[in-house]
């Protein structure tokens, strides 16, 4: 049986570490997603650098010569 907690997470809720610390309490309740900030820091700094080229490669895939001629 799942239990509640792990349910919600399935579904997208995310849960507070029972060992967060407050800094991490406070930007949980400012609204800011923790769950891309863990994401991120399961990630070697070459996969985050990987992950961030790619965002990059698509920004200026979708947003033409406009946002290319910004980038340089």
């Amino acid at each position: 049986m799942i239990d509640e907690r792990t349910l919600a997470q399935i579904n997208g809720t995310y849960f507070l570490p029972d060992d967060a610390g407050p800094e991490w309490r406070a930007a949980h309740e400012a609204g800011i997603d923790m769950s891309l900030i863990e994401h991120a820091l399961e990630l070697t700094p070459e996969e985050r650098l990987k992950e961030h080229q790619q965002f990059l490669n698509l920004l200026l895939e979708i947003g033409g010569p406009a946002l290319r001629d910004a980038t340089r």
